[in-house]
């Protein structure tokens, strides 16, 4: 014969509910909300991202403001600060041999003194320079021209000029007349003068390199 019993209550079940528990609702219940309440809390949230906004604004406004007044102190300490980083003209042509400047170019070194190439002659003939078989004269004719606010040296020593296999030619001193020579230039003072050198005859893709001491990077430029 079959038994029938209750089912025990579950312990882990939650217990039926009565009007004095503290989460006891009627299903038919309606609810209500406030929207005073509900109105405050929106205006209050309004309120709060206006204080952001404004402290946000102000902040970036005070570090646009600190940055302008640095810049303008450093500018009134030294006015032509703000040129060093504009290059002058020339100064970042020939650097290399690779990237050597081109005859009708002008070449710029630290101390802002320019060079330039105002004439090349080939196979000339000096009574001073016996002739050699197999060999030639060149003579280049360059400016010099000195850009800075400081009196700067020259020397044609500081010339070599180089063909395409890394042979260098020094120039002869005092070969002919209206040599470089050496000395120095005034600031805004320019000066002509005469380079000679010999070189194996025929030889094409010269270029004139100059070295003027530690102070200067070498500069290079195509003979022609």
């Amino acid at each position: 014969m079959s038994q029938y019993y209750s089912p025990q209550p579950n312990p882990y079940y939650p217990p039926e509910q009565g009007p004095e528990d503290e989460y006891y609702y009627e299903e038919d219940a309606e609810f209500e909300y406030d929207d005073e309440e509900f109105e405050d809390d929106t205006g209050s949230s309004l309120a709060q991202r206006g204080l952001f906004f404004c402290a946000g604004g102000l902040v970036v406004f005070l570090c646009m403001s600190c940055c302008l007044l640095a810049g303008a102190g450093l500018w009134l300490l030294d006015p032509g600060s703000s040129l060093v980083a504009t290059p002058m003209p020339g100064s970042d042509i020939g650097l290399s041999v690779e990237s050597a400047a081109y005859p009708e170019e002008s070449v710029v070194n630290e101390q802002a003194t320019k060079l330039s190439i105002l004439q090349v002659n080939r196979n000339a003939s000096l009574p001073e320079v016996p002739a050699v078989e197999g060999r030639e004269l060149i003579i280049v004719t360059v400016e010099l021209v000195n850009l800075g606010e400081t009196v700067i040296d020259y020397n044609e020593r500081d010339f070599v000029l180089v063909n395409p296999f890394g042979e260098g030619y020094t120039s002869l001193p005092g070969a002919v007349q209206g040599a470089l020579g050496r000395g120095q230039l005034e600031p805004g003072a320019g000066l002509e003068g005469r380079l000679v050198f010999e070189v194996n005859a025929g030889e094409l893709d010269l270029i004139l390199n100059w070295d003027s001491g530690p102070d200067n990077e070498p500069r290079y430029l195509y003979l022609e």
